[in-house]
């Protein structure tokens, strides 16, 4: 008996018209069992066959769209991913003290104080424009490194506070010194292209309270801003308030800090000082509560105005473009006064403590104040009619948790009309909308700063740990984190919080030999030679294992000092990036200079005067690739043959510098983050973007937008299936895999899930992972192991000093 075999209901033949699902006789009469079960199991095997068909028509389609993109292993599986977090460093970010602005508006100077006593006071240098941190330079440690000032190596002062910072000419009339004073009663010369200090000088009048350059900025005839030193011609005017009561006067020169002359005397302290916008005026604030303004236009400088606010301390004084003088004291009051006869224009009683800094925008038109209670107050002119005008407090905010020690204003990309920078022990940095400053919340630079120089060395073989190096200010730990619980955390793709506790121990702590500031350092497990740079040299030893633990064997050699340095993979060379800009390749046991690398150089106008360079190696150490102009071009040198690969195309890449750099496991490929959220992974060998980038790389970015803070650290992980990338900054960390497609997909699921920590934007391929605590560093360890360090802030603020008792409702 003939049948007809039917295609399931549902499906459609090619031109359209849809058949039974049952088998139906010919004659028209209902089929008996035999023939039902005949004609069942002739349907499923026409089923399989056509299924089959289907299957294989949708594979060839699927390889042709990898072919076409370059994408592998589309059909991935979850993947589980070990997150181990650790908690051994000992983190303690110093306080900001002093905070100063160029005169070009580009970059930003911020003074940190010694965490603890194993750190060094320091300098940091930040691009307004992006908010990154170009470089920052440490002082010698002085409690074991004796004032040296007179010698080769000046040292960084005595142990007392950073109460003043100022950008001062060199002599090539670029601003590319720095100049600090404390309360040692010393001056401190730093130079941002050696990245050290260059001399040191004792003002002799005790401690210097308060420290102000010749004011920076000054409008010329067109109404734009210029540097008054470079329209005079003349050195940069440093003046400073002394312990004796006296301002004194100094100039930098070529030759260095050069003493001019001594102005006033006070019964009192001095403890502020500020010049007037045209070099006319210098007002001095005291602690037996006067204010005198003197004429600098004479020799010794004349009293020409003194005001008397009481019983009090003046611990900051500004000067306006129009002359007003704005004062802040102990009572907690902000004061206007008239310039030329001392009279009280307005008084503020908004502060609860000392008002220990003011600022003022680039019009003139607001001035804010903050101190010990951390509040930031702006007060704005309001005209009533021409030549009628009063200042009237507009608003607070208090972003801070401890004192405030110092404000300035900046041009920068976030807000128009300038931003206002503040910093003090709580060791944040805020900006705030000078113009706007009501509207706009304000805006962290950094939630980690001053972060421990990190890295992960290798694993020991004996006991599958990962080896990771500590870098502080004077010494290098080589520490050993281990597993604590071998059951895995399984998770959905890729990772989920919290993770498993790891165990950690200290192999070894070698200690900076001449207790200078270490600028880097590298550490070879399998040759056991660790190399550590500071200010000075470069040191060279070996260590050896003895009852697990690393101990310092011999001294291989000195080397010139570098700001970064790398060991090949035998253990014989040594490439250091020397202060000269050029990469020394060096023999380990001759110490002699082999080769000398410097086809990264840039020979271009559009090369930055100073900044921090960056430089990398694969694991296999084949491949090292450094930064250049500013972090915004890569070069490329093949390490085995010791030879310049090229440089990296520059079409993919922003003005923004680049904020992380690192190799995958192979060498093959090369990845980097910009400071505007770009993402980009090169072909070493073919020095250009791989298939992935160009396809799926500006979803990548797009995602990093909406994740807060800069990404800092980049690492891969390459598994049976996949080839896995983590970008972390300080406040999260993405995971996605490289062998499969990001979208740019923002459907979140309605669905309610559980809290795992992992933000999803709707593509599983791009995992954000929310940190509750900071993270000092975070990377792929080992085959698909996430390691996280953290400390947890409430840890951290147990080292700062207690802030001002504020009661709170309820309490």
């Amino acid at each position: 008996m003939a049948k007809r075999i039917a295609k399931p209901r549902g499906k459609k033949e090619r031109n359209g018209s849809e058949t039974s699902t049952h088998a139906q006789p010919t004659n028209g009469t209902h089929p008996t069992h035999a023939e039902r079960n005949e004609t069942n199991h002739t349907t499923k095997s026409s089923n399989g066959s056509n299924l089959r068909e289907c299957k294989s028509k949708k594979t060839e389609e699927i390889d042709e769209v990898k072919a076409r993109e370059g994408i592998q292993g589309m059909n991935r599986t979850p993947i589980q991913i070990k997150v181990r977090k650790t908690r051994f460093v000992d983190w303690k970010p110093g306080a900001v003290s002093a905070i100063a602005a160029a005169p070009n508006q580009i970059h930003l100077a911020v003074a940190r104080e010694a965490g603890d006593g194993k750190s060094c006071r320091a300098v940091e240098v930040w691009e307004t424009e992006y908010w990154t941190q170009v470089m920052e330079i440490k002082a010698p440690h002085v409690e074991e490194h004796p004032n040296t000032r007179h010698g080769n190596e000046p040292d960084g002062g005595g142990h007392g506070e950073i109460t003043g910072l100022a950008w001062v000419q060199d002599g090539s009339g670029k601003y590319n010194t720095l100049v600090t004073s404390g309360l040692d009663g010393m001056l401190v010369v730093w130079n941002l292209q050696q990245k050290k200090i260059v001399g040191t000088l004792e003002a002799g009048g005790g401690a210097i309270w308060d420290m102000t350059c010749h004011p920076a900025r000054r409008k010329n005839s067109t109404g734009g801003e210029v540097a008054s030193t470079e329209q005079d011609g003349q050195p940069s005017q440093i003046a400073c308030a002394c312990d004796d009561g006296r301002v004194r006067v100094f100039a930098y020169t070529p030759q260095g800090l050069e003493f001019r002359k001594v102005i006033g005397r006070a019964e009192g302290r001095a403890l502020s000082v500020a010049w007037q916008g045209d070099h006319s005026a210098l007002a001095v604030g005291t602690s037996d509560g006067f204010i005198r303004v003197y004429n600098t236009q004479q020799p010794l400088g004349r009293e020409a105005v003194c005001i008397s606010l009481g019983d009090c301390c003046v611990w900051s004084l500004l000067l306006l473009d129009d002359g007003t003088i704005v004062s802040g004291d102990s009572n907690g009051t902000t004061s206007f006064w008239d310039p030329e006869f001392g009279t009280l224009l307005h008084e503020f009683n908004q502060h609860e403590g000392d008002v220990l800094c003011i600022a003022a925008s680039t019009s003139g038109s607001s001035v804010f104040s903050s101190g010990i209670d951390s509040k930031i107050c702006s007060f704005e002119k309001v005209e009533h009619e021409p030549g009628s005008c009063e200042w009237v407090y507009t608003d607070y905010k208090r972003t801070h948790t401890h004192d405030v020690h110092s404000l300035a204003i900046v041009a920068d990309s976030i807000f128009d009309g300038g931003a206002i920078v503040s910093g003090g022990n709580d060791t944040q940095l805020f900006a705030y909308s000078a113009d706007n400053f009501s509207s706009f919340h304000p805006v962290r630079f950094c939630r980690c700063p001053q972060l421990p120089n990190m890295s992960i060395a290798g694993t020991q073989e004996d006991t599958q740990g990962t080896i990771i190096t500590v870098q502080r200010d004077l010494c290098v730990e080589v520490w050993q984190i281990g597993k604590k619980q071998e059951k895995a955390e399984r998770s959905r793709w890729p990772v989920r919080l919290p993770g498993r506790e790891a165990s950690s121990s200290l192999l070894c702590m070698v200690d900076s030999p001449a207790r200078h500031p270490i600028r880097c350092s590298a550490f070879c497990p399998k040759s056991g030679i660790l190399a550590i740079s500071d200010t000075c040299l470069t040191t060279v030893s070996r260590l050896d294992k003895r009852n697990n633990r690393l101990k310092h064997k011999a001294l291989l050699g000195t080397f010139p000092s570098a700001f970064a340095v790398f060991i090949t993979g035998d253990g014989s060379k040594l490439c250091l990036h020397c202060t000269d800009g050029s990469i020394g390749v060096y023999d380990i046991v001759t110490a002699q200079r082999d080769v000398s690398l410097i086809e990264h150089l840039a020979e271009s106008e559009t090369c930055r005067d100073f900044s921090e360079e960056v430089l990398v190696s694969s694991m296999n150490k084949k491949w090292f690739a450094i930064t250049a102009e500013g972090k915004r071009r890569i070069h490329v040198y093949n390490a085995e043959r010791m030879e310049y690969h090229g440089p990296l195309p520059c079409s993919w890449e922003s003005l923004a510098p680049i904020t992380a750099l690192a190799f995958d496991e192979d060498g093959q490929h090369l990845g980097a983050c910009t400071a505007d959220d770009l993402f980009c992974l090169f072909n070493v060998q073919e020095r250009k973007p791989s298939p992935w980038t160009t396809n799926h790389g500006s979803n990548v970015s797009r995602r990093l937008e909406k994740v807060s803070g800069l990404a800092h650290r980049l690492s891969f992980c390459r598994t049976q299936h996949a080839l896995l990338a983590m970008i972390g900054t300080p406040k999260s960390v993405c995971v996605f895999d490289l062998n499969a497609p990001v979208t740019d997909s923002d459907k979140v699921s309605k669905k309610r899930k559980r809290s795992t920590g992992a933000k999803d934007a709707g593509d599983a391929n791009f995992k954000v992972l929310a940190l509750p605590e900071p993270c000092l560093h975070v990377s792929l360890a080992k085959e698909t192991e996430l390691l996280i360090v953290e400390k947890p802030w409430l840890d951290v603020l147990e080292s700062f000093p207690p802030p001002l008792y504020r009661h709170r409702y309820g309490t």
